[in-house]
C-alpha cells in the first residue's frame, strides 16, 4: 500500500513536470528563434552600418580629428566606424533579449534590458557630443595656428593647444551631463574653469598690457584738456 502511494506521488510529479515543461517549450522555442533572429539582423545592421559610414567618408574624417588616435590609445583593436556599427548590433540584440524575456515570461529580466535601452539615446548623445567636440576642438586650433602664423605672432602652437584642449573639457562635460553623471560637481567644474579662465585673462591683460593701457590713458586726458 506505501509502495504503491510513493509510485502515485512520483508518477503524478513527473506527470506535472511533463506537462509543464511541454507547455513551456513553445515559449523557449520562440525565445531562441527570437535570440538567433536578433543576432543574425544585428550582424546586418552591423555591415550596413560600417558600410554606409565608410562610403560617405566619416571614418577619414574621425581619422583628420584625431579621434582615431584616441580609440588606439585605449587600447581598442577595431577603429572608430567599426565600434559605432558594433554599438548598431547590440541596440538590436538588447532589443532581442527584451522580447524573448518576454517570451519566457521572465518580467525582471525584460525590465533589466529595458532599462540599458533606455539609457542608449544618452550615451549615443554624449559620443556624439564628444565626436563634434574633437572635430570642433583640431579644427579651431588649425585656423588660430594657421591666422597667427600668417600674421607672424608669437605662441601660436602655445595658443592652438590651448583653444584645442579647452574646447575638448567643455565637450567632456557635456558628454558627461548628457550621461546625468554627476550634475552638480560638473556645473561647479564649469564655473571654475570659466572664472579661471576670466582671472587668467584679466591678469594677461593687466600685466601685458598695462603700457598700452597708460598711454592709452595720458591720450585720452590729452584731448580732454584740448
Amino acid at each position: 500500500m506505501v509502495f504503491r502511494d510513493w509510485t502515485s506521488v512520483v508518477g503524478s510529479t513527473g506527470l506535472t513536470v511533463w506537462e509543464r515543461f511541454v507547455a513551456f517549450l513553445p515559449n523557449l522555442i520562440g525565445a531562441i528563434i527570437i535570440l538567433v533572429a536578433g543576432w543574425l539582423i544585428g550582424m546586418l545592421v552591423a555591415v550596413i552600418i560600417d558600410r554606409v559610414f565608410r562610403l560617405v567618408g566619416l571614418q577619414t574624417l574621425f581619422e583628420k580629428a584625431k579621434v582615431e588616435n584616441i580609440v588606439k590609445k585605449a587600447g581598442v583593436e577595431k577603429d572608430t566606424t567599426s565600434l559605432l556599427a558594433a554599438v548598431g548590433k547590440w541596440i538590436v540584440l538588447i532589443v532581442a533579449f527584451i522580447a524573448a524575456s518576454n517570451t519566457l515570461q521572465l518580467p525582471d529580466v525584460a525590465n533589466f534590458f529595458d532599462r540599458i535601452l533606455a539609457y542608449v539615446p544618452s550615451v549615443i548623445a554624449a559620443a556624439a557630443i564628444m565626436i563634434i567636440g574633437l572635430v570642433l576642438a583640431n579644427f579651431l586650433a588649425a585656423v588660430v595656428k594657421g591666422s597667427m602664423q600668417a600674421a607672424d605672432l608669437e605662441s601660436s602652437e602655445a595658443v592652438s593647444v590651448i583653444v584645442r584642449y579647452a574646447i575638448v573639457i567643455f565637450a567632456v562635460l557635456a558628454a558627461l551631463a548628457q550621461l546625468g553623471i554627476a550634475g552638480g560637481l560638473i556645473q561647479t567644474l564649469f564655473i571654475g574653469i570659466v572664472a579661471l579662465i576670466a582671472i587668467a585673462g584679466g591678469l594677461a591683460f593687466g600685466l601685458g598690457g598695462k603700457d598700452a593701457a597708460a598711454d592709452f590713458i595720458n591720450d585720452l586726458r590729452k584731448s580732454m584738456k584740448k
